[in-house]
């Protein structure tokens, strides 16, 4: 069974010498700090102020109670592996704090015999602690004196060997000797320590020793203060006490002293690595961090061995720490902004001007960027709260502190020197350009810079330079000179802009191409282009692409926003806002009521708007009867009116039209002074129905025909043929007539042309016509402005045009009175422009200008050829000004241009008649309209050109001799509903015309330009897409001489050929009648592109290197006679699955794609832009049946894949999109 005996407790006295100050010296020996540190070892417990001097008070107090020894208390401690129990009672001489004698004398032994004893009794007895203990018990624990009663079971004998003063050591020996000779006798195990060893005196520990040597005692070197070897002599006491425990192994105080050490440095090691954990702002406060550290062990491990003020020491030396971290981070913070300081205040030398840096640090706090970079603190900064703020604005008194400043300093001599090199730097780079620039005839664009080393390496400013400074002014030289020359051989291009024109779109392009280059190559801007032939020789491409079709997407100057048309789109985006056209102001002249219902009908006419050539106009009107005709006529009112509409229904309503205009319009020969109110105001007689006359009265007619031939600028407009209008004099199509007549009457179109990248600005034209208060935006063009103009009193409408040569040239069936054609006389290429557009142009007004920003040009050769031009021709004349040429010199009252326009607009009509009235085309029946829907095939055979000797045909009034009056624009009866139908059907020719061009001559060129290109392999989508479909239509042996196929008979393209045709499964077999599996894809399919991601995904060359021809055939025969054909069966490389896999497709009827799809995608790419184009593909993908919609998306994440891998089967995006 286990032994339930308790612990054995060892009852240790400390003794030693002892007394008043005269026989222990100024200190005592060590017993009090010896106990103290062995009971309460942690260093806050410590204390090294015990005195045996108190009060009597204390004396009797429980702690002392009245004895001369004091009760440590009990305490355990491991020691060596072994576990000792003690209780520790010290031997002491109390002294009274105002006798300063030895207390309670009269009854006390002396010490020596007191030690002696070894049963101590004291009732009651607490265990003493510290000395604020005494006389305040309550507030510290309290342990109590077991029973009362200690049995003394060895001795500690304490020896000081410090030097004290007051006390020599035979003094204290002596005390010792006489002091061991009374315990010796109580046959106690006795070890003397030798006290106080971390202050040891030699001599003291040579006497000690020597007294040990003697006695055959046991000394252990210690010291409480250092908490070294303490307790050692306590365990090796208690082991002398129980002879059964083993002597624990003594150590020499070195030996310990480092072990505490080693111990102490740990734990402060790992109490510093707490610190820098948890601790990271040099702002935290001791109180409430030690809160936090008191939870953690390392902190507690610390505090016992060196204690809180120790912590609090090194928390401090931390917090310190990080505060001079941070100060010096925002110090380098702060310097590391000086050189983007210097480079912004001080960007150069100049701005330095020689000045010391105490100069130009004195200047700074007047500079008005100080403030971005710098900020001026109350305090210095080092202490100011500015160090915690998220701010790296530069504190201003770090500039002047004496250990920052020559910092400070050196970052500026170190930016003057950057300067200083970077301005011999640019220097040196500016000469090698220079010097690059005066070798023009050696160095051309494309020069390889190894190359022409020869001729550098010798120039002081290419030594001067690193290599890499050397290319990169090489390569911008580079880039500068290709440029240039590449804009120059465009000049040339525009300039020989007559040699495209007169080029053969239905003759060998190639052919004609070479030729042109030919008669190119002697001059220099093209040989400068000698190492980029393949970039000449597209420019060409395009060159003769622009001038045949001349689009602005097409323009060389529309991505350089130098383009007219961009220029004008943009100042319309930015500053014009669009308004409806001038109103039209008509005045109605009709008796018994007649203006009035008319009137009427025009005002019911106009509700919703009056469509005037695709725009909404606004008619006014005022009407004019019998009651006020004197009146007026006699007032001699002047009228500002756009037309005048005179109504008639009889004899006698006619009869007053008739007097009316006599009076105020009508002017005899030889009267052309005679005032007339009415004169310049183009008249239209409109022929009211009235059931008491016969719709086919011709006397009537012929009596307004005969007024309107007396009457300038006058028509007759008669009754329908087929009008049905209950309860109507006046038919709206009449109205409609009318106005169309009087406004074309009293309107004349001009245009403005200027040429892209010509160097005057086109704000002013511009913005002059939009300042002018009396015009307006016509709404259905680009730019063009209706201006009220008023010429010889006669009030007219001029459509002012604003465009550029190549819109002019592409929309020549848009006609116009007059021209305005600008020209810069610094550029020939502007100069030949104008010339070709002014040949034709023959025989209409035409106003040459040439125009500069400053009205002056140092080449006067174009301007006196461009005067030569106009002296050559009666419609032609010239005119130097600047950019402000309409308010300056057209629209000034000397200059007569736009009236001459006017006045021989007639003529103009006339002599261009196939402009102004081109030949017409008869529908196949009244009622049909053709529109942008029409599918080609129905054009053909759907017009006819109306001679004037079929105009019998359309009214049984008109006749052969009417035809100068239809042309002139004035007919009656039937004649005017020739004119109607004129009207109508050439709008419908224009449209046919326009598909026609459209559709046969442009796709036959553009077929051509890209069968050209083809060869060069573009990666554009344009390119590549353009040339297949041209390829696609090229003769091949098989279809030599063959009829084209129509769109539902379509051949083979040529990237579905096949050997073979099909006769089974597949013959006829379109994809929509493939069978597929659950996955919506055809069985064939699946497994073609599972093997081939098997196995080919890496192969090199897959689907461009082909399979064995005998196996794809194989293949193809296989699936022709059994669809459920398995290809995984059959042995064969991966290549020839691939070529299988393509040949498949080719063996299906029709392509994938539907060729009205594949002919509908190319021309809206080569027509629309990019942006729209992409809107337009997404629909013809999303049209597409669901079955070819799903086998799309299939193959194009298989082909994603293929792309994917490119870098092993180098099966590029390019390189698939041709396999």
């Amino acid at each position: 069974m286990a032994s339930n005996k308790p612990e054995r407790v060892f009852n240790i006295v400390v003794v030693g010498m002892s007394g008043t100050a005269n026989v222990r010296g100024d200190f005592g020996v060590g017993k009090s700090c010896l106990c103290n540190r062995f009971v309460r070892p942690e260093e806050d417990d410590f204390c090294d102020r015990h005195s045996s001097t108190i009060s009597q008070a204390d004396f009797i107090g429980r702690i002392i109670n009245s004895n001369h020894f004091l009760y440590w208390g009990e305490v355990t401690r491991h020691y060596d592996g072994m576990d000792f129990t003690f209780r520790i009672m010290e031997q002491t001489e109390l002294i009274d704090d105002t006798s300063f004698s030895v207390l309670n004398r009269s009854s006390t032994k002396s010490y020596h015999k007191r030690c002696a004893e070894t049963k101590l009794s004291s009732a009651e007895k607490v265990a003493y602690i510290c000395p604020d203990q005494l006389g305040d018990e309550l507030s510290f624990t309290q342990q109590i004196l077991p029973g009362g009663k200690f049995q003394v079971d060895g001795y500690l004998l304490v020896f000081d060997v410090s030097n004290v003063r007051g006390r020599s050591v035979s003094k204290q020996k002596e005390f010792v000797s006489e002091l061991y000779s009374k315990i010796v006798k109580t046959k106690k195990p006795i070890v003397v320590v030798a006290a106080k060893y971390d202050a040891m005196e030699p001599m003291s520990l040579d006497e000690l020793k020597q007294f040990a040597r003697d006695k055959k005692l046991s000394i252990v070197e210690c010291s409480a203060v250092q908490s070294v070897n303490v307790n050692l002599p306590f365990c090796l006491l208690a082991s002398m006490i129980d002879r059964n425990r083993s002597r624990p192994r003594e150590m020499t105080y070195h030996e310990a002293a480092k072990k505490r050490k080693d111990t102490v440095d740990a734990a402060e090691a790992k109490y510093l690595q707490l610190l820098h954990i948890t601790v990271r702002n040099y702002r935290a406060v001791w109180s409430s961090t030690k809160a936090e550290l008191e939870k953690l062990d390392d902190y507690k491990c610390y505090v016992a061995l060196a204690g809180t003020a120790n912590a609090r020491k090194k928390f401090r030396s931390h917090t310190k720490r990080l505060k001079e971290d941070h100060q010096s981070r925002k110090l380098r913070q702060y310097l590391s902004r000086m050189p983007g300081m210097l480079t912004d205040i001080y960007p150069d030398l100049e701005t330095i001007n020689g000045r010391y840096w105490s100069a130009c640090r004195d200047a700074l706090e007047s500079h008005s960027r100080f403030n971005d970079w710098f900020v001026i603190l109350g305090q210095p900064w080092a202490d100011s709260e500015y160090l915690d703020k998220d701010e790296d604005r530069i504190p201003f008194q770090l500039m002047r502190e004496p250990s920052i400043s020559p910092r400070v300093e050196k970052y500026f001599q170190d930016h003057v020197q950057d300067l200083q090199l970077a301005k011999r730097k640019e220097r040196y780079k500016s000469d090698f350009r220079t010097m690059l620039g005066t070798l023009r005839s050696i160095i051309l664009p494309g020069s390889n810079f190894h190359e022409m080393r020869l001729h550098l390496e010798n120039l002081e400013c290419y030594q001067n330079l690193e290599e890499q400074e050397r290319m990169a002014v090489f390569i911008a030289h580079q880039n500068e000179i290709f440029q240039q020359a590449r804009a120059d051989f465009l000049e040339l291009l525009l300039e020989k802009a007559e040699l495209f024109i007169k080029l053969d779109k239905g003759a060998k392009v190639l052919e004609q191409v070479n030729n042109i280059q030919d008669e190119l190559s002697t001059d220099e801007r093209f040989t400068r282009l000698g190492q980029f032939p393949t970039e000449r020789y597209m420019m060409v491409i395009n060159q003769f692409a622009f001038m045949h079709n001349l689009v602005t997407s097409s323009c060389y100057l529309h991505k350089q926003e130098r383009c007219i048309e961009s220029q004008i789109r943009d100042y319309i985006g930015t500053k014009l806002q669009r308004c409806n056209s001038l109103p039209i102001k008509l005045l109605l002249l009709g008796t018994d009521g007649l203006a009035v219902e008319l009137a009427k009908e025009i005002r019911e006419l106009t509700k919703g708007g009056f469509q005037l050539n695709e725009s909404q106009v606004e008619i006014e009107t005022e009407i004019l009867d019998v009651k006020n005709l004197t009146t007026d006529i006699d007032q001699q009112r002047n009228f500002h009116f756009d037309g005048c509409i005179c109504a008639f229904t009889s004899l006698q309503s006619f009869e007053y039209i008739k007097t009316t205009l006599e009076k105020t319009k009508i002017v005899e020969e030889g009267n052309d002074d005679e005032p007339r109110v009415l004169r310049n105001i183009p008249v239209s007689l409109i022929f009211g129905r009235d059931l008491s006359i016969p719709e086919s009265d011709s006397a009537l007619r012929d009596e307004a025909q005969r007024l309107a031939e007396r009457i300038a600028d006058s028509t007759v407009v008669d009754l329908p043929e087929d009008g049905v209008s209950p309860g109507r004099k006046f038919f709206p199509s009449q109205i409609q007539s009318s106005v169309q007549t009087l406004h074309e009457m009293s309107t004349f179109r001009v245009a403005v042309v200027m040429m892209c990248g010509d160097g005057y600005s086109l704000e002013p034209t511009l913005s002059y016509l939009m300042k002018e208060h009396n015009c307006q935006v016509k709404s259905s063009c680009e730019f063009c402005v209706v201006m009220g103009m008023t010429f010889g009193g006669r009030k007219q409408k001029m459509e002012l045009e604003v465009v550029s040569y190549h819109q002019a040239l592409l929309n020549r069936k848009t006609t116009h009175h007059g021209y305005v054609l600008c020209y810069s006389p610094d550029r020939n290429a502007s100069f030949q422009m104008m010339k070709i557009f002014l040949a034709k142009t023959t025989g209409i007004p035409t106003m040459i200008m040439a125009l500069s920003d400053d009205g002056y040009s140092s080449n006067t050769g174009l301007i006196t050829e461009g005067q030569g031009i106009a002296e050559k021709s009666d419609s032609v004349n010239f005119m130097k000004a600047r950019s402000n040429f309409l308010q300056s010199s057209l629209m000034s009252s000397k200059n007569h241009f736009f009236e001459d326009v006017f006045k021989r607009r007639k003529a103009t009509e006339k002599t261009h008649q196939d402009l102004f009235f081109p030949p017409c085309t008869t529908p196949t029946s009244d009622d049909e309209e053709f529109s942008d829907s029409t599918p080609d095939n129905e054009l053909e055979g759907s017009f006819e050109f109306l001679n004037t000797s079929d105009t019998a045909s359309l009214g049984s009034s008109a006749s052969r001799d009417d035809e100068a009056s239809i042309t002139e624009g004035s007919s009656i009866g039937e004649g005017n509903e020739i004119s109607r139908k004129k009207h109508k059907m050439h709008k419908r020719r224009q449209q046919i015309e326009k598909k026609l061009v459209d559709r046969k001559e442009k796709e036959k060129f553009l077929q051509s330009l890209e069968q050209l290109m083809a060869p060069f392999k573009y990666s554009s989508m344009r390119r590549r897409s353009s040339s297949r479909f041209d390829r696609s239509r090229e003769t091949t042996p098989d279809n030599k001489g063959s009829k084209r196929p129509s769109n539902d008979e379509p051949h083979r393209k040529w990237w579905f050929k096949t050997t073979r045709k099909p006769k089974g499964f597949l013959k006829g077999v379109v994809i929509e009648d493939l069978v597929v599996g659950p996955s919506g894809i055809p069985v064939f399919v699946e497994q073609c592109v599972a093997l081939i991601e098997e196995k080919g995904l890496t192969i090199e060359g897959i689907y461009r290197k082909p399979g064995k021809a005998a196996d794809v055939e194989n293949v193809i025969l296989r699936i022709d006679k059994d669809p459920d054909f398995q290809i995984g069966t059959l042995s064969m490389n991966i290549h020839a699955v691939a070529s299988s896999f393509k040949k498949y497709f080719g063996a299906l009827h029709g392509p994938f794609i539907p060729y009205k799809v594949q002919n509908d995608l190319i021309k809206k790419y080569i027509d629309l832009p990019q942006s729209d184009f992409l809107i337009h593909l997404k629909a013809c993908i999303d049209n597409l049946s669901p079955k070819r919609y799903t086998l799309l998306k299939y193959l194009l994440q298989h082909l994603r894949r293929i792309v994917d891998n490119k870098e092993f089967n180098k099966m590029t995006k390019d390189n698939v999109s041709i396999c």
